[in-house]
């Protein structure tokens, strides 16, 4: 099982490596720069009372999604699919892990554009837009906070700010890219990455030579020693030299190689695409009603803007990015569990068992001949039914146990022995 998301971006902001001493004279300077009026608007709009937190299927989110569809056709994009920006998708979660009867159906929109170029490669920009609403799902770290809106302006306004603004420099570039970009903005990332894994399941249909995607998710927040994580760095051996050269003056970068994380890199890295995932940290509003627009740095959000306006622009120029897989570091397991199947879970409630989207190298499952597309349904005498169940399971297992573990694989039943 991997870290929760509050679990794995305070790993992530306390265990900073790699730092950079590159200078800036390194760097491609642009004609372009992100217009930080513009991330402060588009800011304090989706984190605003008025849209109520953005919670996946709620009015705020259409709100959201019908806002940032009017930024899109202002900047003379095109549509990811049909006439519309909306990419609708449905999941079900479980309003209580303890209740089989909370489980409730949920519509999401992730709002998704392309800019044409009519190049042969593809590059897909996203960040996540949806937040906890008035805290329906329980996702908030405050006790006893159902009701109060959660704004969620570092979580992930900034994020979906930068997409929108880095949409406005590549339509208004002088210079014409070789590459077509996707920008999409995610809902349902909060519940489990569920409208990345939507548009992840259908990029290399529609552009089948997608080479990158680059995910913003809290970028917000870049502290006084101006510290930026970046994760997937280890997707393609060309990403550590190439995070570093341009890096902005005085940034210290953090590098983690991992291409699976808690936010929407994951969903394409599991199709194998090589990823980045940009972070400036967790904070102590992180998840809590107090995340509001004006704790933004907003200077500190417009150098990462143009980061990745410049990182973009030098992917686009490489002749190839090979795709590797990658390791999850030991320090990413839960804490209170004592061991790891070594899978990516689905996150929908299915009732009828638990999906696994991804099976990690080397690891317990992939070591047994479990795969990705599999279906749990037990381990041991563990009865799966969704990700609670599957978390109650992993928690009664000590390592060095050795236990069958029962999936579905095209409507057949299979059994593996797996030693954890």
């Amino acid at each position: 099982m991997f870290l929760s998301k509050t679990d794995f971006k305070k790993i992530f902001t306390f265990s900073l490596v790699g730092v950079s001493a590159l200078y800036f004279s390194q760097k491609k300077i642009t004609s372009e720069q992100a217009n930080e009026d513009n991330l402060k608007k588009h800011i304090y709009y989706l984190a605003s009372d008025e849209l109520q937190g953005r919670l996946t299927g709620s009015e705020g989110e259409t709100k959201a999604a019908n806002y940032l569809s009017a930024e899109f056709k202002k900047l003379g994009l095109k549509p990811y699919e049909g006439k519309s920006f909306i990419q609708g998708f449905e999941y079900n979660v479980k309003l209580n892990p303890h209740d089989d009867k909370t489980s409730t159906t949920v519509k999401g929109k992730n709002v998704v554009a392309v800019l044409n170029n009519k190049a042969e490669k593809t590059i897909v920009i996203g960040a996540h837009y949806d937040h906890l609403g008035l805290n329906e799902h329980h996702n908030s770290t405050l006790a006893n906070s159902d009701g109060q809106i959660h704004n969620g302006a570092d979580d992930n306004a900034s994020g979906t700010a930068a997409v929108l603004e880095l949409a406005r420099m590549f339509s208004q570039n002088k210079t014409k890219e070789n590459v077509n970009y996707v920008f999409a903005l995610f809902s349902g990332e909060e519940d489990g990455l569920m409208g990345s894994k939507k548009l992840a399941e259908t990029i290399k249909t529609n552009y089948p030579n997608t080479i990158f995607m680059i995910n913003m998710d809290m970028v917000g927040r870049l502290n006084s020693n101006k510290d930026l994580t970046i994760g997937g760095v280890g997707t393609s051996p060309i990403l550590s030299d190439l995070v570093k050269k341009y890096k902005p003056e005085g940034i210290n970068l953090g590098l983690d190689e991992s291409g699976v994380g808690p936010s929407d890199h994951t969903s394409f890295y599991l199709k194998d695409i090589p990823v980045l995932f940009l972070f400036t940290g967790t904070h102590n509003d992180y998840h809590k009603p107090t995340d509001d627009s004006d704790k933004i740095n907003y200077p500190g959000q417009k150098i990462i803007t143009n980061y990745v306006f410049n990182l973009a622009n030098a992917l686009g120029h490489e002749k190839e990015i090979p795709f590797t897989k990658t390791k999850v570091a030991p320090t990413k397991a839960v804490p209170k569990y004592k061991v790891s199947l070594g899978i990516m879970p689905n996150y929908a409630d299915s009732k009828d068992g638990m999906g696994i989207d991804g099976v990690i190298d080397n690891r317990p499952a992939a070591n047994a001949g479990i795969l990705q597309g599999d279906t749990l349904t037990r381990i041991g005498k563990c009865e799966v039914k969704e990700v609670y169940s599957y978390m109650d399971c992993l928690a009664k297992i000590n390592a060095g146990e050795e236990h069958p573990v029962t999936v579905k694989r095209n409507g057949e039943e299979k059994v593996f022995n797996v030693k954890f």
